[in-house]
């Protein structure tokens, strides 16, 4: 049972199920430098509608560090896209793959301000801030992106349905989520079962199987084609373990009860 209970340890533990995020935007305001309309590493516009705004760093009541964004709104204009703090052709987005982005801000008052992903993905997410200067971490994970795109901006939006406020943004990291991210749930869509001696594999994601006895001895290794189902007949084993790789290198173990 030891041995056993090892051999099944060895090979969960090979299992890979996540590649590495990769970081490819970060602002702390450390080294920030204002410009007339930027602030940091990102634009930060006003677009008219009667929007009203200023910006600039704050040193005196940081976030984190020695310096936050700051934003001081006193009109937000007409409609949500009037006041934006945006990071603009940073970076190639690609096709397929999310980001995760995540920051601290506060806000004076209770608010309600937006975060856009435009240009390569229409995404939209509405943040209701606490106020009472209450500093709050978001983390949001957008949806894959449509296409590849050096020209995908990532905003923060203060006008309507924001209220007059001051705030403060620090701490911005963007992160480009492993492809695996995306297909994490891919390898859920693969059936095995049995029917008398055979195991069946039905895929309908592009993934490797390797089928292996309860003792750990490999009985088979075979890519599936995408749709593709393999059957695969199994002699003087009760019970199998399979474990299925995808692409992008996500795996799953299945343990099969033969009938």
């Amino acid at each position: 049972m030891k041995k056993l209970f090892f051999i099944l340890l060895t090979l969960m533990s090979s299992i890979s199920l996540f590649s590495a995020n990769v970081v490819v935007y970060s602002e702390n305001f450390e080294k920030a430098t204002v410009g007339a309309t930027t602030l940091g590493n990102a634009d930060a516009m006003n677009y008219g509608g009667g929007a009203v705004w200023t910006f600039g760093l704050e040193t005196n009541y940081p976030i984190t560090g020695l310096k936050s964004g700051y934003f001081n709104v006193t009109n937000t204009g007409s409609d949500w896209w009037t006041l934006q703090y945006r990071i603009d052709s940073k970076f190639l987005v690609k096709q397929g793959v999310q980001y995760k982005v995540t920051f601290n801000i506060q806000s004076s008052v209770a608010n309600t301000i937006g975060f856009n992903v435009q240009d390569a993905v229409d995404f939209k997410q509405t943040l209701n801030l606490k106020g009472a200067y209450t500093i709050e971490k978001f983390s949001i994970t957008t949806t894959p992106m449509d296409r590849d795109d050096a020209k995908a901006n990532f905003m923060w939006a203060f006008g309507k349905p924001g209220v007059p406020a001051e705030i403060w943004i620090d701490d911005i990291v963007i992160e480009e989520l492993a492809s695996t991210a995306v297909d994490e749930n891919s390898i859920d869509k693969v059936k095995v079962w049995s029917t008398g001696n055979k195991l069946i594999i039905d895929s309908s994601e592009l993934c490797s199987a390797n089928v292996y006895s309860i003792t750990g001895q490999k009985i088979l290794s075979t890519p599936l084609n995408v749709s593709g189902r393999t059957s695969v007949n199994i002699s003087n084993n009760k019970i199998v373990l399979v474990k299925l790789t995808s692409t992008n290198g996500v795996s799953k173990m299945i343990k099969v009860q033969m009938n």
